[in-house]
Parts: structure tokens; C-alpha cells; sequence
């Protein structure tokens, strides 16, 4: 089908996500197998093994595997005083639990590093977006605060809600008619020690440590 038919080819040639010359020679160094000296120097200059995080330094581990980051963030919220406030989502209807986009059960302290998973409104001033990174300033039953590094005023985060969406093709008008079958409401928030270089991808991050040692590709 491919050679009676052949699709139309477009390159994407211009990177938009980063600005910084040097740095997008280097990735594209790396996407296209074609390391130079200077490119090399430029990664092992990264490479930091005497280099310690501070309490909230805003750094964000990113690991191989779930379990490794789950670990992690398990352990420094164990190591941090106070309460555990625990969160759970309201799940109704038709919303499969492997598509979940957030925790089913939030568990959060005073002083968690955690990062938001959702785009902030324009109706709300944007305050956050999806990958932003905060430490949780305060906790009550049903309210949580956070406050972003070098920002003057803490965000107090509501609730949010995803929907579990069928398209269907209506054959008569030709539009495409949507059901919702279920939704998921939950805080846009998870804990962000570390996270999986997978769950990473899209997002931007300030501070990074990466730990690929464990890379299964």
C-alpha cells in the first residue's frame, strides 16, 4: 500500500523547547549518533559524583524505574516531622485504574517536594503548570498550599477533574459526538523527589538530577 500510495514526508527541522545554541547541538549530537570531543566534554562537565542535594533545593531525581522513584519519595517523606495527610480521589463511573493520571491515594507532609501535573487556567492566572515544581507549605483536611521557589505568594490548589471521553462518528452530521463515561477528581499534585525519566518527558525542569544507571535502552 506504501508503494502504490506513498504518504507525504514532513521534517520537523526547528527545536522551539530549547534556545540555547550550544545545547541543541548537543542533542542533536546525541539523536543522531554523532558525539564529538566538544560534545562529550560538554556531558562529563555534568557529571558531579561529590555532589550532595540540600533540604528544598528544588532539585528533581529522575530514575529508570517506578519502584526506584516510589522509593525515593517514600523515604524522604518518612524522614520529614508532622502530620501525613491523605487525600483520595473520587473515581465514578467508567475510568480504568491504569489510566488514573493522578494518585488514587495522595499522601503529603508539610515540607514534601511535589510537582504539578496539570496546566493552571487562564481564569486562575496560570499560577502553575504541568511539571512545575513546589514544596507544600501548608495541609488541612481538605485544603492543600504550596509554595514555588524564588515566588512571593503560595498556591492554594484545588481539585481537579479528568473525564473519561468515548468519540464516536456520528454518520449522519459527519462530526465526531463525545460520552463521557466516568471522571477522576483529585489534587494536580505528586510528590517530586524523583520521578521516572519516562513520566519526565514533555516536561521542563529547572534542576535536574538524572540517574540512568539502571537505563533498560
Amino acid at each position: 500500500v506504501l508503494e502504490e500510495d506513498p504518504p507525504v514526508y514532513v521534517e520537523f527541522n526547528k527545536i522551539y523547547r530549547q534556545s540555547d545554541e550550544k545545547f541543541i547541538g548537543l542533542l542533536n549530537q546525541v539523536r543522531n549518533n554523532e558525539l564529538d570531543e566538544t560534545g562529550m566534554k560538554i556531558l562529563e562537565s555534568r557529571f558531579k559524583p561529590t555532589f550532595r542535594r540540600s533540604k528544598n533545593d528544588g532539585y528533581i531525581i529522575l530514575t529508570t524505574h517506578n519502584n526506584k522513584a516510589a522509593e525515593i519519595n517514600t523515604r524522604e517523606l518518612t524522614n520529614l516531622d508532622g502530620k501525613l495527610y491523605t487525600y483520595h480521589a473520587d473515581v465514578k463511573a467508567d475510568f480504568s485504574e491504569r489510566a488514573f493520571p493522578a494518585e488514587e491515594v495522595l499522601y503529603l507532609k508539610v515540607g514534601a517536594q511535589v510537582m504539578f501535573i496539570r496546566n493552571d487556567t487562564a481564569e486562575r492566572g496560570k499560577r502553575f503548570f504541568n511539571g512545575k515544581i513546589g514544596t507544600i507549605s501548608k495541609l488541612e483536611e481538605d485544603k492543600i498550599v504550596v509554595q514555588c521557589k524564588d515566588e512571593p505568594d503560595e498556591i492554594a490548589v484545588g481539585k481537579e477533574t479528568w473525564e473519561n471521553i468515548r468519540y464516536t462518528l456520528n454518520k449522519d452530521t459527519r462530526q465526531l459526538d463525545s460520552d463521557v463515561l466516568g471522571s477522576f477528581t483529585q489534587y494536580p499534585l505528586r510528590l517530586a523527589w524523583a520521578i521516572t525519566i519516562h513520566k519526565s518527558q514533555g516536561l521542563t525542569f529547572e534542576k535536574a538530577i538524572i540517574d540512568a544507571g539502571e537505563a533498560f535502552a
